[in-house]
């Protein structure tokens, strides 16, 4: 379901920190490295770097690796120090970085896939290193023996990846915007359902595993809510940005939602409140309000003599009407829109004042952001993209989180 969307609303954005620079193409991921001041980027350019905080206050790369073939995606497991590198060739590529992050030694190469890899993800419970790709298919591998344990075919190609350690399912979006949930075993799979409700391809998943939330991100510019551990098929719509959405985030300490945009756009949605769920849009030859025929009713324009009207839908209730039947224009958060939409008269007649207070905040990049890495105890996140600048922040929503983690962990003594 598409949005008007209008002006953004104002307010702060991310406190800068450091910008790193020095990519000769666009940086496809960026991760923070918990418990030290470092960061990994992996980037068009080929490289991998691993850059270190200097006493000048500035990151310095004391890792430079060339591979042979652009880095398209990573996954960085901090405790045994591996790392595994999706390249454009379909290669996934693993080395392990020495304890003082001087040092990478390359330990496995997976031939995954025949064309780019978008996306990866290292289970150490499972020992599978599982994959997504543009040639249509996800693949998850041994890392122990190095072979290749199952694959499996999409109609699109698969763009992004969760995984859920656990019960062995995954996620895998893909560009015709529907999401495939998988249940992977040793080797074979078994596909359990397919989630449709965006109408643009799929650029980001996040996975938490305690809610059993998913959280999907894509080109129309939305992010959908799916409650998988409900098991009612309960989805919730958010709509609040400009630009196709390409990194997710979510905070369980204090519920909330960051999604990134390519435009540099940064949401914070508050997940705690009550949310109702956007209609579904009704279908209907003419007008639900006035009785006026659609374009397509040759039947009811020829017995009336008139001319046929453009469907619009309202974005409160969904029934189809005319122009004239929805003029109105509102705001309403609770249904996720953080931006003014289509309502037709009645309904926008039923909404109060109160009801258009927002229920998340909006603060700006200032870069394209293709990926995003958090570390809510330092309050620190990193965004990167094609614009080859990585950005290491301070952000002020992260820092609420920094503040109860911390009173969390003193209370415990």
């Amino acid at each position: 379901m598409a949005a008007e969307i209008h002006s953004r609303p104002q307010s702060s954005r991310p406190v800068l920190l450091n910008k790193i620079e020095g990519h000769s193409d666009g940086v496809n991921a960026a991760v923070l490295i918990p418990k030290e001041d470092g960061v990994i980027t992996v980037s068009e350019d080929r490289t991998i770097r691993v850059w270190l905080k200097r006493d000048s206050g500035q990151y310095w790369p004391s890792i430079y690796h060339t591979v042979s073939s652009p880095c398209s995606c990573m996954s960085y497991h901090h405790e045994s120090r591996r790392i595994f590198i999706g390249q454009d060739n379909g290669a996934v590529v693993e080395f392990l970085i020495s304890e003082d992050f001087n040092k990478m030694n390359h330990v496995k190469t997976y031939p995954a896939h025949q064309n780019r890899v978008s996306d990866l993800i290292f289970s150490l419970e499972s020992q599978w290193v599982i994959s997504t790709g543009h040639d249509k298919s996800i693949c998850w591998m041994s890392t122990q023996s190095g072979s290749m344990l199952g694959r499996h075919s999409f109609g699109s190609w698969a763009s992004c990846l969760q995984y859920d350690s656990d019960t062995q399912h995954a996620f895998v979006g893909d560009h015709s915007g529907q999401i495939t949930l998988l249940k992977l075993d040793e080797q074979t799979c078994s596909v359990i359902t397919t989630l449709k409700g965006h109408e643009g391809s799929v650029g980001a998943l996040y996975w938490d595993p305690v809610q059993r939330w998913l959280f999907s991100g894509a080109s129309d510019n939305s992010v959908i809510m799916w409650d998988i551990g409900g098991r009612q098929g309960r989805t919730l719509l958010l709509q609040g940005h400009h630009e196709k959405v390409q990194a997710l985030w979510y905070l369980p300490l204090t519920h909330q939602l960051v999604s990134c945009s390519a435009d540099g756009g940064i949401t914070v949605w508050n997940m705690e409140t009550t949310r109702e769920e956007a209609p579904q849009w009704l279908d209907s030859d003419s007008c639900q309000k006035c009785g006026q025929p659609f374009f397509w009713n040759i039947k009811q324009m020829w017995d009336s003599k008139t001319l046929g009207l453009r469907q619009h839908h309202c974005r409160k209730c969904g029934k189809a009407i005319c122009g004239k039947c929805s003029s109105k224009r509102s705001t309403y958060p609770i249904m996720g829109f953080e931006f003014q939409v289509r309502m037709c008269d009645d309904c926008y007649d039923t909404i109060k004042e109160e009801d258009r207070t927002p229920l998340a905040t909006f603060h700006e990049g200032k870069h394209n952001i293709a990926h995003m890495d958090m570390d809510p105890s330092r309050g620190l996140m990193v965004t990167c993209g094609s614009d080859r600048v990585v950005k290491v922040t301070h952000s002020c929503f992260i820092s609420f989180v920094l503040v109860f983690y911390t009173k969390m962990t003193k209370s415990k003594y």
